[in-house]
């Protein structure tokens, strides 16, 4: 931590008598436990993790993942360059918190992946301040929480939604790309499974509501639902699709007409030998290659033998390696979170849209929600939204307060013009009777 110590160097320059090594400061140790402040801080991350997972393998999975992952990187950080290999509670000070705020800031990440990535730091803080090993929240300060990027709180209306426009375009080019490429699937079934797949994806983002890692794999958590949509999870029958919630159980989300049609044309080319198949597979060679090796091996062929077989149908043959799995029922991995927002940005690129000067730079899969959020409000109202988003009705008047802040400007105006209008009829008919001559005059 170069930075961390700079002024620190300079300190010792200017004056001998100061050790780094007692740089830090002294902490009250009213509301602490006797000697819990020379606790080093990595060996209490565990208990934390298990307090917030409800137990050693934590029921909570993706907080515990990224507390986890947070914590790594923060407790790196403060013993970067650090004459002690582990920094315990008496250590840290608010100094620590500083320097780790302006680092994250310094990432190229967006302000609330910051504000994110530092409230794990600061609920740690919190957590060892009622276990005794803090006598405060150091993280909430206003010296450290003043270097994180500013929560303004104005975030309805101003995040990504994708506009009708938008939508409407990106629609049409995956239409006709798809259509082309049926028209040719016997020719080139992999650029017809590739073609229905991107389409049957826009189509779901745009018109269910879902969230992007409940259809696609998450690269750092391997458990059912979180792995992709598979056929399995869909019912065509009955417009719906069972996805592991944000909420950590399963639910049933609606399918509606206009992706239904696309999951259904997707289906014809890839040709699912089971059911268990990913309906959004990926189509990388090298993913495909090793996957398909690793399956031969595990039902007993040696690897020259998988080897073989791939280098007779693919690299010396017509197949694709999508095409080759189908054939031997090897199980494609799913499109990625990454993958997916990767077909995004190529779909919004090749399709022209207008972004608006949008920061993203392209259609991002939570714009496609908020779209439908922004239909669904305006329609019929936000308890309406709720049940398709998944949400509590609360949140979705807070995400989408701007729609009813512009209702309710409306509203005003209307009554305003009504009043004065009404305001002006009285004056004229009061003008009008006492500009009226009496009877007898």
């Amino acid at each position: 931590m170069a930075a961390l110590h700079q002024s620190e160097s300079d300190a010792t320059a200017q004056n001998p008598g100061f050790d780094r090594g007692n740089r830090r400061r002294s902490i009250s140790l009213t509301d602490q436990r006797p000697d819990a402040a020379a606790t080093p801080i990595v060996d209490v991350v565990e208990d934390y993790l298990t307090d917030q997972g409800k137990g050693p393998e934590g029921k909570s999975g993706t907080y515990r993942r990224d507390a986890s992952r947070e914590l790594d990187r923060f407790i790196d950080f403060i013993e970067d360059d650090d004459l002690s290999s582990d920094v315990t509670f008496a250590e840290l000070d608010v100094r620590d918190l500083r320097e780790y705020a302006r680092y994250l800031g310094k990432q190229g990440w967006a302000d609330s992946t910051v504000r994110n990535y530092y409230s794990h730091i600061s609920a740690f803080c919190g957590w060892a301040t009622r276990e005794g090993y803090l006598a405060g929240n150091i993280a909430q300060r206003t010296r450290t929480k003043e270097l994180l990027p500013e929560d303004t709180g104005r975030k309805s209306g101003e995040q990504q939604a994708w506009s009708s426009e938008q939508r409407q375009q990106l629609l049409a080019f995956v239409d006709e790309q798809a259509h082309d490429a049926i028209d040719t699937v016997r020719e080139d079934r992999h650029g017809a499974i590739k073609a229905c797949r991107d389409r049957a994806l826009v189509y779901l983002l745009c018109f269910s509501g879902v969230r992007g890692a409940e259809v696609l794999a998450q690269s750092s958590d391997d458990r059912r639902g979180r792995d992709g949509l598979r056929w399995a999870d869909v019912s065509l029958d009955d417009n719906s699709i069972q996805v592991f919630a944000k909420k950590q159980k399963w639910d049933d989300r609606a399918l509606p007409d206009l992706a239904k049609s696309a999951f259904t044309q997707l289906r014809k080319p890839l040709d699912p030998p089971s059911e268990e198949w990913p309906v959004f597979p990926t189509l990388s060679h090298a993913t495909l290659a090793k996957t398909f090796s690793q399956q031969l091996t595990d039902r007993g062929y040696d690897t020259a033998e998988a080897d073989a077989i791939r280098t007779e149908n693919v690299t010396d043959g017509e197949l694709s390696m999508i095409e080759l799995c189908t054939e031997h029922d090897v199980q494609p991995p799913a499109l990625t979170t990454h993958g997916g927002r990767e077909i995004l940005k190529r779909l919004t690129a090749d399709a022209g849209v207008d972004l608006n000067d949008d920061r993203h730079g392209y259609l991002a899969p939570h714009g496609a929600r908020r779209g439908v959020g922004e239909v669904l409000v305006r329609k019929y109202g936000h308890a309406e939204a709720a049940r398709v988003l998944d949400n509590s009705e609360q949140i979705v008047r807070e995400h989408y307060s701007h729609i009813e802040a512009a209702e309710l400007a409306d509203r005003v105006t209307t009554a305003f013009e009504e009043h004065d209008g009404d305001q002006r009829v009285r004056e004229n008919e009061t003008e009008n009777d006492g500009s009226s001559p009496s009877e007898g005059e």
